[in-house]
């Protein structure tokens, strides 16, 4: 407690003493600025500390600067720890460790800049894309990749973008693919034209789980059916089928609605209104379809709920049915915009992963072409070959 008797935040050297330990596996999220440098650097002072060879530390960064600073505040605590008063020495060490260190320790780590600087290479400290172009160029056959293959730089990759984009639009619009028009027409019509490049870029930065769902799933098709089978769609079913059916006579309760709209006819003016946007509807089989909007408007407000009150309370006396007949018909047409959305949200999406892909094969045949590979190929083919040869 403080002395004005508040309680005193948590100590940060706890937690990070707690996740600088070697012993334990630990995740570290936090804000810029928070210390997980630190904790990470401190976390190697304490592996080399337990006698791990520093040949056998690896530390991966997204930056080459971060990679920098790294190696530079272990470099400088190692150096220092060399010429250091035994008594700071032991205290550094103790508040690193959490534990006060024998003599046998304080030697240890006055040696640990002379083992560094005596290891091949040092200490390995890299991006995670250095880290993989050097497994990759041991390993290419073993991950699938050309021994000559180069890596693109950000500017090269955007171009090949670029230019699958622009063959997959040719294909699509030449009308020798009859599938891939449709799904550009699909997508287009969801998709402004300036935000299309976006949702293409979007597409190749996730294709490494875009090829495992598709790879997963037996192809576009095979996921697209998995999908029907998640939302509960009957196999086949377009938008067209559903709304064709939902306005056939057997559909539904047409001598309850009718007599309610008899009700609505003794009512206010909107419940006059109301019964003769339902009787329209009504007599009106072969324009159902096309008029559906409109009909649904008697039975939802503005907001897209149910109205409050299908009926008044002074129809719903005269008319006890009414009230029900008319709240059935409004859950029947709220299921049907349901699995009418649900059409929706499958067309689009197998539309869209069609587009990708062809997107992808355009982007690998270009890239293969010119034996180039980009980062996130770097690290897609080096956790496939980890993987594998740790299975």
């Amino acid at each position: 407690m403080s002395p004005d008797g508040l309680p005193l935040p948590p100590d940060p050297a706890v937690a990070q003493r707690r996740a600088a330990a070697p012993a334990a596996s630990v995740w570290v999220a936090a804000s810029a600025g928070a210390g997980k440098t630190k904790v990470l650097t401190d976390r190697v002072l304490n592996l080399l500390l337990e006698g791990t060879e520093p040949g056998r530390i690896l530390c991966l960064t997204f930056t080459k600067a971060a990679a920098a600073e790294m190696a530079n505040r272990l470099n400088r605590r190692l150096g220092r720890w060399a010429t250091m008063p035994e008594a700071e020495l032991a205290a550094e060490i103790r508040d690193l460790a959490g534990a006060a260190p024998d003599a046998g320790r304080l030697d240890a780590a006055r040696r640990l800049f002379a083992r560094v600087l005596d290891t091949p290479g040092g200490l390995k400290i890299q991006t995670i894309h250095s880290f993989c172009q050097a497994v990759l160029a041991r390993f290419p056959l073993e991950a699938g990749i050309a021994p000559h293959s180069q890596v693109a730089e950000e500017r090269t990759a955007a171009e090949l973008l670029e230019a699958a984009r622009n063959l997959l639009l040719h294909r699509a619009r030449a009308g020798g693919d009859a599938a891939l028009a449709a799904a550009l027409a699909t997508v287009t019509r969801h998709v402004a034209q300036s935000e299309f490049g976006a949702l293409m870029q979007a597409l190749i930065a996730e294709r490494g789980r875009l090829r495992r769902l598709l790879a997963a799933q037996g192809g576009v098709e095979g996921v697209v059916a998995r999908m029907r089978e998640v939302l509960d769609l009957p196999a086949g079913a377009s938008e067209a089928a559903l709304l064709e059916a939902a306005c056939a006579d057997a559909a539904f309760a047409a001598d309850g609605l009718r007599a309610a709209c008899a009700a609505l006819d003794g009512g206010s003016d909107a419940e006059r209104e109301r019964a003769a946007a339902i009787r329209r509807w009504l007599d009106d089989p072969a324009g159902r379809a096309a008029g559906l909007d409109a009909y649904r408007e008697a039975f939802f407000a503005k907001s897209g709920e149910v109205r409050k009150k299908l009926v008044n309370k002074k129809t719903a006396d005269l008319c006890p049915d009414a009230a029900p007949a008319l709240l059935a018909e409004a859950e029947r047409l709220a299921a049907l915009q349901t699995q009418c959305n649900a059409v929706v949200v499958a067309e689009a999406t197998g539309a869209l992963l069609r587009l990708a892909a062809g997107l992808l094969e355009d982007y690998e045949s270009l890239k293969r072409a010119r034996g180039l590979l980009d980062y996130d190929d770097l690290i897609l083919a080096t956790r496939d070959l980890l993987r594998d040869r740790s299975a």
